[in-house]
């Protein structure tokens, strides 16, 4: 694996769930080489830049698809986040009489964008533990739930969904399932054919290691055909009409796309498959240093999945020590320790996990996090609580 930034020590990045950092390397070049030498927009400039970025966006639709195991690259789209992926699909494949099941694990990404859009919602019960209940799912299917939408992995106790119990269940109710994967991607092995899923929300500035304000949603063709776009405009093509034209992927991608943030996805998706082997056990050995010195120091209580058991790198922690707002604080000012403290966008998760309304702190290793920024965190979180 390519060696990665030297950086300073002193500070110590424990947010990667929030967004990665370091990115992979080869993004910032990758981005400035199309600030500096490209710099034209897609389909509207006729040169030989514009040809040179419409290759390298039609290959990072082919890297994305076969990330997610889907076969047709063209329903692969563009938007800046799993946010405006999440409302953009939620407007156009929707009515007000449908009904969405969801989990008590969702984001706010889905839960406002349902709210938002005034779509229904059901939402299968999430235990103490993080485990979502899966036996109740066939009590809360009727003739007006439309779809499921369910989160891969959650951003609060980092516990990952059975996805292979979810994706049956949806089959028998001939229901098609849609995943937020922010947490998920690439760690978590999603395969949309495999495993029959209808659509994927995924975002490039987590765990794909690329610029923040890139991202996207692939949809199953028929369900594409079948949504209708949020946003109208400019696409480059069948510009005699002012209808929005049905092709894809234009249909869903009006205006101008960031294009040096999708350049420097490209190059995160090129180091990530390369490395991907690597990044995956450093990633793990990281997750589970972690949360196992935690688990060893007094009078604190982690969130969800415990060492050895398989999770993300999103651990959150809770004490009745100390207001965890000034744990965070002291974590910073005294040890340049930076995380997350709060309810983390998902409300409805704290409910079912007991940490309503107080949240949790998390600390969210990354595949880059340094063993010994790891050990400086427990020691620091030591010092702070007990003394």
């Amino acid at each position: 694996m390519e060696k990665i930034y030297n950086y300073p020590m002193e500070r110590t990045y424990m947010d990667n769930s929030a967004t990665s950092w370091p990115k992979a390397p080869g993004v910032a070049n990758a981005v400035s080489y199309f600030m500096n030498e490209l710099g034209c927009n897609l389909s509207r400039t006729h040169s030989e830049n514009a040809y040179q970025e419409e290759d390298a966006i039609c290959a990072l639709r082919e890297d994305i698809a076969s990330l997610f195991g889907h076969e047709d690259a063209d329903t692969v789209f563009f938007t800046q986040n799993v946010t405006e992926a999440v409302n953009i699909f939620v407007h156009g494949y929707f009515n007000r009489d449908d009904i969405v099941i969801t989990t008590s694990h969702e984001h706010n990404a889905v839960e406002r964008a349902l709210t938002c859009h005034g779509v229904k919602s059901v939402r299968i019960p999430v235990d103490e533990n993080g485990i979502t209940n899966f036996s109740c799912f066939p009590n809360l299917v009727s003739k007006n739930v439309k779809a499921v939408i369910a989160n891969a992995s959650s951003n609060v106790s980092g516990r990952i969904e059975d996805l292979a119990v979810l994706s049956q269940l949806c089959r028998k109710a001939f229901l098609p399932l849609f995943l937020d994967t922010a947490q998920a991607a690439p760690f978590v092995r999603i395969n949309m054919k495999e495993m029959g899923i209808a659509g994927v929300f995924f975002t490039g500035h987590k765990g794909l290691l690329g610029p923040q304000g890139t991202g996207g949603m692939i949809l199953d063709r028929e369900i594409a055909i079948k949504t209708s776009p949020l946003i109208a405009g400019g696409t480059g093509s069948f510009s005699d009409s002012i209808e929005m034209p049905d092709i894809l992927p234009d249909k869903f991608e009006a205006g101008t796309r960031n294009l040096p943030g999708l350049f420097g996805l490209k190059a995160a998706l090129d180091y990530i498959n390369s490395n991907f082997d690597d990044l995956c056990k450093k990633y793990e050995q990281n997750i589970f240093h972690l949360v196992s010195e935690l688990e060893s120091i007094d009078n604190i209580r982690v969130i969800g999945p415990r060492s050895g058991e398989k999770r993300t790198g999103a651990v959150s922690i809770s004490t009745e020590k100390m207001d965890l707002a000034l744990l965070a604080d002291r974590l910073y000012k005294n040890h340049k320790i930076e995380c997350r403290v709060g309810l983390h966008c998902a409300p409805i998760e704290h409910v079912s996990l007991g940490t309503y309304p107080r949240g949790t702190l998390r600390l969210s290793p990354g595949p880059f996090t340094k063993k010994d920024e790891i050990d400086k965190t427990i020691c620091a979180i030591k010092e702070e609580i007990n003394g």
